[in-house]
């Protein structure tokens, strides 16, 4: 919806230029021919008189689309900010079940997806790091394992969720029984687009393997 309204405002901005150019001409020839009018001794022949009445008519007619354009690109300037409001402030609408505010956090498990999620989440906000790499795939816990390896897990876990309100799931994925996807995204930073992370089953549980977007989750 930005993308059409971008491209009409821009479309309009062009046809009003030359709606004005084409106005400001036609006022030059409106005015020489009513000076003539006033000048001449004589009447004027019939087809001047026609050719003043019509350049007349245009400008007039001009006049009007040149206002109506103004108007619409206020209304499409309105609906820009309106839809920047939309974008930027108004987080997805899901189910009840799927959303996820941050008082209600707790360690939930890894039977599912969606519990090992909610474990790891809390986990950060709590800065208990056991609890976030057991969420983790052996794979991805060996490579945060290395980069926690100066023990700032405590602080820099809460801090890293410090503005955020909640969560919630706004798209899951199968892939096979053993393989899901969530994508999730964060109350608090509405501005930013979803993250997509991927679950393998493992023996202890449902465990977080990647995420799409390639940053670490």
């Amino acid at each position: 919806m930005q993308l059409e309204a971008h491209r009409r405002l821009r479309e309009e901005v062009s046809s009003s230029r030359e709606l004005l150019a084409r106005l400001n001409k036609l006022e030059v020839d409106n005015l020489r021919l009513s000076n003539i009018v006033a000048q001449a001794n004589t009447p004027l022949a019939d087809v001047q008189l026609a050719e003043l009445a019509k350049l007349q008519d245009e400008v007039r007619a001009l006049r009007k689309r040149t206002n109506d354009l103004e108007r619409l690109q206020a209304e499409i300037g309105q609906l820009r900010s309106k839809l920047t409001s939309m974008s930027s402030n108004t987080p997805p609408d899901v189910p009840a079940a799927d959303i996820y505010p941050r008082e209600s956090w707790a360690f939930a498990g890894y039977d599912t997806p969606e519990a090992a999620l909610e474990s790891a989440t809390w986990a950060i906000s709590q800065g208990n790091e056991a609890a976030y790499l057991a969420g983790l795939a052996p794979a991805l816990r060996g490579e945060m394992q290395g980069q926690l390896a100066d023990g700032s897990f405590a602080d820099a876990g809460p801090g890293e969720l410090s503005d955020v309100t909640g969560y919630r799931i706004v798209d899951r994925q199968s892939i096979s029984d053993t393989q899901k996807t969530l994508s999730i995204h964060t109350d608090g930073h509405d501005d930013e687009p979803p993250v997509t992370l991927n679950f393998v089953k493992t023996p202890d549980g449902w465990q977080i393997v990647s995420q799409s977007s390639g940053e670490d989750p």
